[in-house]
């Protein structure tokens, strides 16, 4: 299946696929980026304003795409909402295009557990050793991929068998969440339909999952806009920006944005996360 999308920008393919949020996406020399979606294997590049994608799929639909990439969205809109804030304009003009996916919750809550307290390049090695020991083979044009593992799969390992995929002290959450998912005992995809609090507090049973983890959880899977995921980047930029360089508390600074930002947080935290990694130089 091959899939042409135009009028897409702002869209950035480079910032949005190694932006953080995700972590099955691999870019080429030749500047296409290959990842696997459910059962899906896209290969996917950009041409200014035009999204070309190759996939393995049989069906020419064309709203899951447009939903994962967000691309019913007007992110003028957002960008033009967020510029009127002065200290954002440096971040939202560098990272214009940038998207926020729609991504399977169950595979974001187990890459979120591996996230914790660990680097970007060690997060795709870890899932990507998950998806190849344990998850489905998928042919396209010669080569193999991997889908993501289900719950039962993961929920039947021990944690010996799990730590193969160099997981290390997380396979025991990631494996105790995997049985709570398996069994019902918390139903993962129904939770989108409660407010962003009470999605927190369940998210926040599973083994492995604290405020920073839950709320990327939601902004990532769930489409809750008022999500503020805060780590060590996103506390250094904000009390740089806002607080002269004070060192504040992760319960003032999480007050702090969900009251200036309201429901466009998860937006302003994707521009500053990204910008921060990238210019921190350029801020301090």
């Amino acid at each position: 299946m091959n899939i042409i999308f135009t009028d897409i920008l702002p869209f950035n393919l480079e910032i949005i696929a190694d932006g953080g949020q995700a972590f099955r996406w691999n870019r080429q020399e030749d500047g296409r980026y290959i990842g696997v979606i459910e059962n899906n294997v896209l290969k996917v590049i950009q041409n200014d304003d035009e999204l070309r994608i190759d996939s393995n799929a049989d069906n020419k639909q064309t709203e899951p795409l447009k939903k994962y990439f967000d691309l019913y969205r007007d992110y003028n809109q957002i960008e033009r909402e967020l510029l009127r804030y002065e200290e954002l304009i440096p971040a939202v003009r560098y990272c214009s295009g940038y998207r926020i996916l729609f991504q399977d919750t169950w595979e974001t809550t187990i890459s979120f557990i591996i996230s914790a307290n660990n680097h970007i390049r060690n997060i795709k090695k870890t899932i990507e050793n998950i998806c190849r020991i344990y998850g489905n083979p998928i042919e396209h044009k010669g080569e193999t991929y991997f889908s993501f593992p289900s719950p039962n799969v993961l929920a039947g390992l021990s944690e010996d068998e799990l730590r193969l995929t160099k997981c290390g002290y997380r396979a025991k959450y990631i494996i105790e969440t995997a049985k709570m998912v398996a069994s019902g005992k918390i139903d993962i995809y129904g939770l989108k339909k409660l407010s962003t609090a009470d999605i927190r507090k369940e998210l926040m049973m599973l083994p492995g999952v604290g405020r920073k983890v839950a709320d990327c959880i939601m902004l990532y899977s769930m489409r809750k806009f008022d999500a503020f995921p805060i780590d060590v980047w996103i506390k250094r930029v904000l009390e740089q920006i806002y607080f002269n360089g004070r060192k504040m508390s992760l319960a003032k600074l999480q007050n702090f944005a969900e009251k200036r930002f309201g429901d466009r947080a998860g937006f302003v935290q994707q521009y500053l996360f990204y910008y921060s990694r990238s210019c921190w130089s350029d801020i301090k």
